[in-house]
């Protein structure tokens, strides 16, 4: 279809702040002209839409936009930015720009799918196309189900049908569109529901969506730590997506080793964010040349616990609150929350857990070996409920997602589908003699912590005996069997 002027499209950016692999980006182009939009969302009083970003998470949205909008620039798209419910905000967006119609990349929590559902018939019902486009998965969730059943549990199988499937060509960047027209550039200005990016409150500390947690705490405190360590946005994160073949090479024996910085590839906020779409790290790994095939097999097969996640939140709508193993619901957790609370500010005596905690309040991001350490202290050590620790990772992490978060702390703390038997508690002394036996890491993070306490204002006890305190949680286990039968 050739480019016609008066054909204006209205691009709905959500986790997809790129313009390389956008299907629905690249759609628009074709059809004519584009404008985009993000919005920064709250859920309705249905619970509708997607999660409140957590305060890292919030930082690295507003640094990406501001990266995205100048990509989209190069293009000749302006994107505009609104605060509220998408529900009004979207519809009025279409009327007031005389759109001809709207494009977004699907998104598959639940709450989120619903509210999606519902703007595209407010959009349709006003006679505006409203069409969705596949973007942040691989594979979407109804495509795949195990022979008799409605979904897959168990991440082996899971990963079996799916491995093998096409997943299409990577997508250039759409072509530069022309100027707007000056009525259309025009009808942009002084709309009332329009906002400049530094007016969405991205970095201002409010409204953190998890309760009375970490950026609640203390405001800006990504802005002089987590700064350091990232620098977000969709040009940057294709550099460090040809990097990708350091990160490969060895993965299979390396990725373990927290204190290696190749150990992984860091590219986990890139893809929560959509600065990288799957497919291009798919396509990527696939093409990196002399690499051993089974850290090849091995890095892919991580990327597809990703889509598990997701498979998983599409059919389980309160993954956020709820074990997926229902029994679990009866487990008796304490309620301790000055553990909770030296387990936060990484003062409970352990060293991997102390360093692991002090490396998120540094850098917004853990080493998942680290993460899973840390998990399985908090919810089977300290019996202290998943959900607590959940929250917190919401909060801190760049890279926290709606799919992988919770599903990750529900499988360390074995309520989740494909858990880890119950009786499997993570050692962090043994952790730490395996994985970092030259202290390596916990040395370069140990007096980095919420605090700023120097190592030697942290060689305290450590606040439970690892022995007692897992005899402890496989009792309580025992009880809600016990309970359940």
């Amino acid at each position: 279809m050739s480019h016609d002027r008066e054909h204006l499209t209205l691009v709905w950016f959500r986790d997809d702040l790129r313009v390389d692999d956008h299907e629905a980006l690249t759609a628009a182009r074709a059809d004519g002209q584009v404008i985009g939009l993000w919005i920064r969302e709250c859920r309705d009083d249905d619970g509708l839409g997607p999660r409140p970003l957590g305060g890292a998470a919030r930082w690295w949205a507003h640094e990406s936009l501001l990266a995205l909008e100048s990509e989209l620039a190069k293009l000749g798209i302006p994107l505009l930015f609104a605060a509220g419910s998408a529900a009004d905000i979207v519809p009025r967006a279409a009327a007031d720009l005389k759109v001809n119609a709207v494009r977004w990349s699907r998104r598959y929590a639940p709450a989120s799918r619903d509210l999606d559902a519902q703007i595209k018939t407010q959009l349709t019902d006003a006679g505006c196309p409203a069409h969705s486009h596949c973007g942040a998965l691989l594979v979407e969730p109804w495509t795949t189900s195990p022979q008799g059943g409605d979904f897959y549990k168990v991440f082996t199988p899971f990963f079996t049908a799916v491995r093998d499937r096409a997943v299409g060509e990577v997508l250039p960047p759409p072509a530069e569109q022309k100027p707007l027209s000056d009525a259309r550039r025009k009808s942009l200005d002084g709309l009332p529901w329009v906002r400049s990016l530094d007016g969405l409150g991205l970095l201002d500390g409010t409204d953190t969506g998890s309760g009375d947690f970490a950026s609640a705490r203390t405001p800006q405190w990504w802005r002089t730590t987590v700064a350091e360590h990232w620098n977000p946005g969709c040009r940057e994160a294709l550099r460090r997506l040809q990097e990708l073949s350091e990160a490969i090479d060895d993965y299979a024996e390396s990725h373990d080793i927290p204190a290696d910085p190749d150990s992984t590839s860091g590219l986990s906020p890139r893809l929560r964010f959509g600065e990288l779409s799957p497919r291009q790290l798919l396509a990527t790994a696939l093409d990196v040349p002399e690499v051993n095939e089974d850290d090849r097999h091995a890095w892919i097969r991580q990327l597809y616990w990703r889509e598990f996640s997701w498979h998983l939140t599409y059919h389980l709508p309160n993954i956020e609150t709820e074990p997926m193993r229902p029994e679990f619901a009866r487990f008796p957790y304490e309620d301790d929350p000055e553990a909770l609370e030296h387990w936060q500010d990484g003062t409970t005596g352990i060293p991997l857990v102390d360093a692991g905690m002090a490396q998120l309040w540094q850098t917004g991001w853990m080493h998942n070996r680290v993460r899973m350490t840390t998990a399985s202290f908090l919810t089977k050590n300290l019996l202290v409920h998943w959900w607590h620790g959940e929250q917190w990772f919401w909060d801190t992490l760049v890279d926290a997602d709606e799919a992988n978060n919770p599903m990750s702390w529900q499988w360390v703390a074995g309520c989740g589908a494909d858990a880890a038997p119950y009786f499997r508690i993570f050692n962090p002394e043994r952790q730490r003699e395996r994985f970092d036996p030259d202290g390596e890491y916990v040395n370069r993070w140990l007096g980095h912590g919420p605090g700023g306490l120097t190592p030697a204002e942290r060689d305290h006890e450590p606040i439970v005996d690892l022995k007692t305190s897992r005899q402890a949680a496989l009792a309580a286990y025992d009880r809600m069997k016990s309970e359940t039968q």
